[in-house]
């Protein structure tokens, strides 16, 4: 089965950075008084890529770019030995990256990985010394898997480590691409390695907020960044009920607080992932101001007056609600 290519991708995000401007719950600026309202971007800012991750990639193919319509699927791998002996050689040549103590079946050589940093790393620089193009997936959330390629009309993707940090040598493949699907230029796309893999989120819809919780010290509300409408987005992402409107990922997804960092932005008072809150374009700076930030979860506040309270997305989508205390 054919997934979405990269050309649909880039086109989805762009239709929808024409149509999100046009969304907003709760109106109104969350620029605090005296202060100078910041220019609102036409979509998220991009995340500082994760140290340690990347390793050998595009710049190190000889072959050039790949295409961004290129187009994938499960079908039959054609560059098994080449990752194989690539995984072989980073185990012979780091052998302190793995628990040879360990192993998923006896005789296997698939070892406990002790550093999938510099396993995975190692893996995509023994296939460029080989003469091969690789580097790690970026629509891979997990950025655990590898393309590699030997000429520009396919490339194929593998899955090198279990879920459980073992060396996969068997049943490592994933899918192939045709023509050859990197590498790309990713435009305002997340960084790899940021934990937000594909499908990319759309720009923000609007803002969603309600009162959480009630209780005799303070209230608790809560939000979260609406994306869409987009239905082919929405089921991609997890959404089985047939939503055009939906959160960048379903709440239990290891993808959920990536895609939200990287389509919401930083707060601007704190200057930390998430959204900004203020309360009668105040800043929430303390139980005094009459909300403070939530200590743990950036996406709620506590409240501890009457008022009118606001979060915004960096994108400019805000939502308001007013508490009486």
């Amino acid at each position: 089965m054919v997934r979405c290519t990269w050309s649909n991708r880039l086109a989805a995000l762009a239709l929808s950075a024409v149509a999100f401007s046009t969304w907003n719950c709760g109106g109104g600026s969350s620029t605090p008084s005296g202060s100078t309202p910041s220019p609102k971007p036409t979509v998220a800012p991009t995340p500082t890529p994760p140290t340690g991750g990347g390793g050998p990639s595009a710049s190190s193919c000889k072959l050039g770019p790949g295409a961004i319509n290129a187009e994938c699927a499960k079908t039959s791998a054609r560059l098994t030995d080449a990752i194989l002996a690539a995984i072989d050689t980073t185990i012979a040549r780091q052998p302190q990256l793995f628990d040879k103590t360990q192993e998923a079946g006896a005789g296997t050589g698939n070892y406990l990985i002790l550093d999938k940093e510099a396993y995975l790393n190692g893996i995509v620089a023994n296939l460029i010394a080989a003469g091969y193009c690789a580097e790690r997936d970026p629509d891979d959330g997990a950025y655990e898997r590898i393309l590699v390629k030997n000429d520009n009309s396919f490339s194929d993707n593998f899955h090198v480590m279990t879920s459980t940090g073992y060396v996969r040598h068997s049943g490592n493949y994933f899918e192939t691409c045709e023509p050859a699907s990197f590498p790309v230029d990713r435009g305002g796309l997340p960084a790899p390695g940021s934990g937000c893999g594909w499908p990319y989120p759309p720009p923000i819809s609007r803002m969603n907020c309600k009162i959480n919780l009630k209780g005799p010290d303070y209230y608790t509300l809560d939000s979260t960044a609406i994306v869409g409408p987009d239905g082919s987005y929405c089921a991609d992402a997890g959404f089985t009920d047939g939503r055009a409107l939906c959160p960048v990922r379903p709440p239990d997804s290891p993808e959920r607080v990536p895609c939200e960092t990287w389509i919401v932005g930083n707060a601007k008072d704190t200057g930390t992932p998430g959204p900004t809150w203020t309360v009668d374009g105040h800043y929430c700076t303390g139980p005094d101001s009459g909300c403070a930030h939530h200590p743990t979860a950036p996406y709620e506040l506590l409240v501890y007056k009457s008022g009118t309270y606001t979060v915004c997305a960096n994108t400019g989508s805000c939502c308001s609600v007013v508490v009486e205390r």
